[in-house]
């Protein structure tokens, strides 16, 4: 079960950034294995869509994309021990070109404008230096009509403000990240959370 969100508040986004300046590697766990898939569900990836994933998710999240698409998938992530952990477990479809892998900054996505159908971003979002730079990158690889798929545990309840949780690193309120995908030029913005969970997911199209 889910519950829908929406917005048309349109103010800027206070993000505070960790220190790191990358993409990170999370531990895999059952939870954001069923995360992602929830998050999948939403993407609604045709058997010809090219999907780019964000973050690496413990290369579980690979593997799952891989069934979803027949056309080339691309991870990207700034960890070199992400790298490698994507490329043990997913070797079959790295000799065959299914998949590319990609390490770099977010900030600076090294791929060509519209060369993407999906782009997805698990437990990732949260640790970007610039959240609003990211989302741009996202949107600019996208081709038209594609779709950003986030995906988050925790977020912040609105209004909250990211000092006085004490909780690490979080992603914004839903209404101000529905904001910012507005105001960076998202033509629709949907956001859900889990009704047991409490897990965010948010779709939106280029």
């Amino acid at each position: 079960m889910t519950i829908a969100l929406s917005s048309t508040r349109g103010f800027d986004l206070p993000f505070v950034a960790p220190a790191s300046r990358g993409l990170s590697l999370p531990v895999l766990s059952l939870s954001q294995g069923r995360l992602q898939q929830w998050a999948l569900e939403a993407a609604a990836v045709e058997p010809t869509d090219r999907l780019l994933n964000l973050g690496f998710g413990g290369a579980g999240a690979v593997r799952r994309i891989l069934r979803l698409t027949s056309a080339q998938v691309t991870a990207f992530d700034s960890s070199p021990a992400a790298r490698e952990l994507t490329r043990t477990l997913n070797r079959a479809a790295l000799r065959s070109g299914r998949l590319r892998l990609a390490e770099g900054t977010v900030e600076m996505l090294p791929f060509r404008s519209r060369s993407f159908d999906v782009v997805t971003a698990f437990e990732v979002v949260q640790g970007w230096p610039s959240l609003a730079t990211g989302l741009r990158e996202a949107r600019r690889v996208l081709g038209k009509g594609g779709r950003l798929v986030i995906a988050n545990e925790r977020t912040l309840a609105t209004g909250t403000a990211l000092a006085e949780t004490g909780q690490g690193p979080l992603l914004p309120d839903t209404d101000a990240l529905i904001a910012l995908c507005q105001r960076i030029g998202f033509r629709r913005v949907s956001a859900e959370r889990h009704e047991r969970k409490g897990w965010l997911r948010l779709v939106a199209v280029g």
